[in-house]
């Protein structure tokens, strides 16, 4: 029995399965799925605020080597304390000795890529909605490699 990590039997098979440059999203409850099946949707709410969407992050995290993350304008602006929490834990962690790059894009063309990125190909692999009710509380983790 797995005890440690992403216990979640399709996260943890979704995450094994990444490669460079594959994105994993994480977001709030009221984030829409994509409606295609190029993206792998997980739905592990189980609760209002559970699981909470940085404590999904940092989970992930455990398991997920990544290079870069793109977070929507709106978060710094509407969910301060969601953005420092992200900070904090992005500042732990490394790619291959560098910082892991952070891009802040508009909340629309974030949720564009969200809901549409797998149609056009874009690698948008796997959705992942929490029990987070805090506005914006969205990311994209860009998969790297630590070779």
């Amino acid at each position: 029995m797995k005890t440690k990590g992403v216990l979640n039997n399709d996260l943890a098979r979704a995450i094994a399965r990444m490669g460079h440059g594959d994105m994993l999203v994480i977001t709030d409850r009221g984030f829409p799925f994509p409606r295609h099946e190029y993206t792998e949707c997980i739905d592990v709410s189980v609760g209002r605020d559970l699981p909470r969407f940085v404590d999904t992050v940092r989970v992930v995290l455990e398991e997920l080597e990544i290079e870069k993350v793109l977070i929507a304008e709106e978060t710094k602006k509407a969910s301060p304390k969601i953005y420092d929490e992200l900070k904090e834990i992005l500042s732990k962690i490394k790619n291959k000795g560098d910082d892991i790059v952070e891009e802040i894009i508009p909340h629309v063309k974030f949720k564009d890529l969200v809901l549409n990125g797998g149609l056009e190909r874009k690698e948008v692999k796997v959705f992942v909605k929490t029990g987070e009710f805090t506005p914006y509380a969205n990311i994209i983790l860009i998969s790297g490699v630590d070779f």
